[in-house]
């Protein structure tokens, strides 16, 4: 509509122009796009250093954590997408994607020891009663309210954390020490994030499996980021990225001065720095 206007303005007032000639004024620029993206590795470091680990065999203990841990990260995913789909708080679509890739960790060691998997392709089907059980339960104390959905989650993790916890302590084969590991630490941010969303809600979480003091300590640390090792030290070269990928340089739409042509208008094509998607981590980091 501005240039349509500015067009008019000039026809009217051409008698009134001596000589057409060369003018500089501001213009409107269309460059080429940011050429960046966010940066997803071929293969998780966490797959990479477990494939590097010795092949062990697993005591009876280590099978049934394995086993059990890949349903329970499906009760995660199976619930946090159901929440999603009651509330559409994205909070619950993020992390079902996390879940998602904990339960490949877990298939990795499967995979690895010819292991049945359990998991079902059926949302809330579960072999384990346990699980089927509190799936149902869950879901709907989480479609309440949001407050009530923000508690299912922080329950989950919190119980998440406690079975975790018992798989490390039976566990002493590397690679599933590693794969526990990395569990830990992604239960732990989710727990920080579905926890400083109740806060700030006014209805802080109330720990129901890991003592009090342990969940608050691990709320008030800093989020945890990289894939890591049986010992939970940071994997060299894993990812550390924050959030969506970054700014980066690329030439998009600005405004900027432009060489005006034909009648001393101001008016012409101009060049701006615009921004475009940069080179980074975010949500499709799979060190999370």
């Amino acid at each position: 509509m501005k240039k349509t206007a500015i067009a008019a303005l000039l026809l009217l007032a051409a008698p009134l122009v001596a000589q057409s000639g060369p003018g500089r004024g501001p213009g409107n620029g269309t460059g080429n796009p940011g050429a960046g993206s966010p940066a997803i590795p071929a293969v998780s470091p966490l797959a990479t250093y477990v494939a590097s680990l010795p092949k062990e065999a697993l005591s009876p203990a280590e099978t049934g954590q394995i086993l059990y841990l890949r349903e329970e990260e499906k009760l995660a995913r199976d619930v946090y997408r159901a929440l999603f789909a009651a509330n559409g708080d994205r909070a619950f679509a993020n992390i079902a994607g996390a879940e998602q890739r904990h339960m490949d960790d877990v298939k990795l060691l499967l995979d690895r020891y010819g292991l049945a998997d359990p998991a079902s392709a059926v949302a809330g089907e579960f072999k384990d009663a346990r699980l089927a059980s509190l799936y149902t339960d869950l879901v709907a104390r989480g479609k309440v309210s949001l407050v009530e959905a923000l508690k299912v989650g922080a329950t989950i993790e919190d119980l998440d954390l406690s079975d975790v916890g018992k798989a490390l302590d039976a566990a002493d084969n590397r690679d599933v020490d590693a794969v526990m590991q990395n569990l830990a630490k992604g239960s732990r941010n989710h727990l920080r994030a579905f926890s400083s969303r109740l806060a700030a809600l006014g209805a802080p979480y109330a720990a129901q499996y890991l003592p009090a003091e342990q969940i608050a300590a691990i709320v008030a640390a800093p989020r945890e980021r990289g894939a890591v090792d049986e010992n939970g030290t940071l994997l060299a070269g894993a990812c550390t990225g924050q959030g969506r990928g970054g700014r980066g340089p690329g030439h998009g739409r600005g405004r900027g001065p432009g060489a005006g042509a034909g009648s001393c208008d101001g008016t012409g094509t101009g060049t701006g720095a615009g921004r475009g998607p940069g080179d980074g981590t975010g949500p499709n980091c799979p060190n999370e």
